[in-house]
């Protein structure tokens, strides 16, 4: 039985991806560094201290300093470009119907979660809202989400993790959640695909199937 669910929020809930993309690629260009979209391709999901190390390790940059300047230009950018991704007010209002509780893991800062989820106005549908700066350990680890289950009082294998990039999907599965993925910038990969809950291509195809689950 499903007793609760945990959202990712960019690339799944609002479309920001690219706009985490372009942020990169045009901070790359400051730092003199030409970022290929393969590369930022395998960063979508993953928490910026975990961006920030391989960006260290791989140009001999300061990482932190660099996602730093992304991050700002992610805000700036934001403000005036948020679109909710197709069913989620579907699937959120399917949830809250039947009284399963709801919670925002996510890789941003809980100031920006909030901001972005008051922006695109579904807020209310969420009880707990998680940063992966609350935990050890950001995605791929499975921290947050096992963060977000605890506070929801929801075990893992209970609760439904929904995730749009591989690396969020990793931490769904090592954390031992049910994970649905519906792919945004990136396909999964066989070796994760057969772990996978299911893969959609929108949140309102994946409530066709949730829907059969809890009847």
């Amino acid at each position: 039985m499903i007793h609760g669910a945990i959202f990712d929020l960019d690339g799944l809930l609002i479309d920001t991806q690219r706009i985490y993309q372009s942020a990169l690629e045009d901070t790359g260009k400051a730092y003199d560094i030409s970022l290929t979209r393969s590369l930022t391709d395998t960063f979508a999901g993953a928490s910026p201290d975990h961006i920030a190390s391989i960006m260290s390790s791989r140009f001999s940059i300061d990482g932190i300093a660099f996602m730093k300047d992304v991050m700002n230009a992610v805000i700036e950018r934001e403000m005036n470009d948020l679109n909710l991704k197709p069913g989620v007010k579907n699937i959120l209002s399917y949830f809250e119907s039947i009284s399963i509780p709801m919670a925002v893991a996510s890789g941003s800062p809980c100031s920006l979660i909030e901001r972005n989820l008051q922006l695109v106005d579904i807020a209310t549908y969420f009880s707990v809202i998680v940063s992966t700066q609350e935990v050890e350990h950001g995605k791929p680890a499975p921290d947050v989400f096992l963060e977000a289950a605890h506070r929801l009082q929801v075990e893992p294998e209970h609760c439904l993790v929904f995730e749009d990039a591989i690396n969020g999907v990793k931490a769904g599965i090592c954390g031992g959640f049910p994970t649905i993925m519906i792919p945004d910038l990136v396909q999964p990969d066989p070796e994760w695909k057969t772990s996978l809950y299911g893969v959609f291509d929108t949140l309102g195809q994946a409530m066709v199937k949730i829907k059969s689950m809890m009847e």
